[in-house]
């Protein structure tokens, strides 16, 4: 149902049908990390639409805080900086997918669209998770993974996608199923279904992030696992949490040990030419000429001499202009730098894709509207509006992704861009969750409560929606 705002002289059954398309409409947003495709962005438009018309028609409107005027202001910023450069120049530059960065002013009107179904985000989640397993099952060549063959890991256009996608799916799926172990209200029905799928799931996902062979995933799920680990300690009761991980532990180690000769095959040159890298920079000033070297050296991996030359190209651009980049005009200058046939205009590191556009200034405020949306997602948990399972998995998934976007550049992909929309949403509609609670229990919300089952006397699917899990 319609959560907190309605319009007005609507009836039950409008309400109905209203929150239905609302929830068919963020599962499509959601699916981007299960099918690659641009279905997000269709479901986006109507979603805004819908999402705009309710709040302009809500009775009382809530105001949009420091938050939201964050996110408005440089999606303003960035859309008058991208339109002046096209209309000023001569060449009228467009850059390259640089309109995403337009992206923020989006965020408050689509938090109000989740807010509005917050209701039902349990049951989005239990689709999302449903409907994950079936593609994965479907798309997990386990005979082609065991004869060591590269494989794309659910419906995605290559194994690096697919295997960034099968990482977070993991995490949500890992305290997915941790919540339910956890919370005594928690439904009997939605604990056995979790705990029949999420296994499942995991097991899956790390068959595909195995068998896409991207080094980069599996360095950057190298540190979330001890973190993994460490919460469930904190989490479930001490004989079931070590029973948990020692099996855990032997199966992975077992698996690891079976498939050693191969993981040294894929890994192992890279491994080689990044350490004599390293080496050759701890006696070579400037440390440009180790890069340099390392580029063109015959055993340097293509692959790696390729992410070199873009990182070299991409480092030239934004010394050049660090504070607030060149906006959409990079692309013009792209073919001057020194490697310009490097074969991309993709940096594959997605922090240097924000610092050559947008500069030190672009990375600063981006850094601080995730600051301010890690921020409310702790409080909602600390006030019980969500459980603390979502807050773990909502801060691991960013994690994640933040590690694999130092040798790719996920976030100008299909799953990037949707995670984005639904980090910066779920925070933002936490925030409007938070605001409400301050309404009813004022002094609830000067304080956060620290208990974990404080919440267990509301309704599950209301309170406890972990939309934190949905990527």
């Amino acid at each position: 149902m319609i959560d907190q705002a309605r319009l007005p002289g609507s009836t039950s059954n409008s309400d109905r049908y209203w929150a239905f398309v609302i929830d068919a409409l963020w599962l499509v947003i959601m699916s981007a990390s299960l099918i690659e495709s641009y279905a997000y962005r269709y479901a986006g438009i109507p979603l805004l639409v819908i999402s705009l018309v309710f709040y302009a028609r809500s009775s009382p409107r809530p105001p949009i805080d420091w938050r939201g005027w964050l996110c408005i202001a440089w999606g303003t910023y960035a859309f008058l900086r991208f339109a002046l450069q096209f209309a000023l120049e001569s060449d009228h530059p467009v850059g390259d997918r640089d309109v995403l960065f337009l992206m923020p002013l989006i965020f408050p009107p689509l938090a109000y669209g989740l807010f509005l179904v917050w209701s039902d985000l349990e049951k989005l989640i239990a689709i999302y998770f449903g409907v994950a397993l079936l593609i994965l099952l479907w798309q997990t060549p386990i005979a082609a993974i065991a004869e060591g063959r590269t494989v794309i890991p659910l419906i995605q256009h290559n194994q690096i996608h697919g295997a960034v996608c099968c990482g977070m799916i993991f995490i949500g799926a890992v305290f997915w199923l941790l919540h339910y172990l956890t919370e005594p209200s928690a439904s009997r029905m939605m604990r056995l279904y979790a705990s029949v799928l999420s296994p499942l799931i995991c097991v899956l996902c790390l068959l595909g992030i195995y068998g896409s062979k991207s080094k980069g995933v599996w360095l950057s799920l190298i540190p979330v696992l001890p973190i993994i680990a460490f919460l469930i300690l904190r989490s479930l009761k001490p004989r079931l949490a070590i029973v948990t991980l020692l099996a855990s532990c032997v199966l992975l180690a077992g698996g690891v040990y079976a498939v050693r000769d191969n993981i040294e095959r894929t890994a192992g040159p890279t491994v080689t030419a990044t350490i004599a890298m390293f080496r050759d920079a701890e006696t070579t000033e400037p440390v440009g000429q180790a890069v340099s070297r390392s580029i063109t050296n015959d055993n340097t991996p293509i692959a790696m001499s390729a992410r070199l030359q873009l990182w070299a190209n991409a480092w030239e651009l934004f010394s050049a202009a660090p504070l607030f980049g060149w906006g959409s005009e990079w692309l013009t200058l792209w073919p001057h730098t020194r490697y310009p046939n490097a074969g991309y205009t993709f940096m594959h590191n997605g922090y240097l894709e924000i610092l050559i556009r947008h500069g030190l200034f672009g990375a600063a405020v981006f850094a601080a509207m995730l600051a301010c949306f890690c921020a409310s997602i702790w409080r909602a948990a600390s006030m019980g509006i969500i459980p603390k399972q979502a807050m773990f998995a909502y801060f691991l998934i960013l994690f994640f992704f933040s590690l694999t976007i130092l040798s790719n550049s996920n976030n100008r992909l299909v799953s990037g861009e949707s995670l984005s929309i639904l980090t910066a949403a779920f925070a933002l509609a936490c925030q409007l969750k938070i605001r409400a609670e301050a309404n009813i229990h004022p002094l609830r919300a000067e304080e956060p409560q620290p208990s974990r089952n404080q919440a267990a006397h509301t309704s599950v699917a209301s309170r406890h929606g972990g939309g934190a899990l949905a990527v």
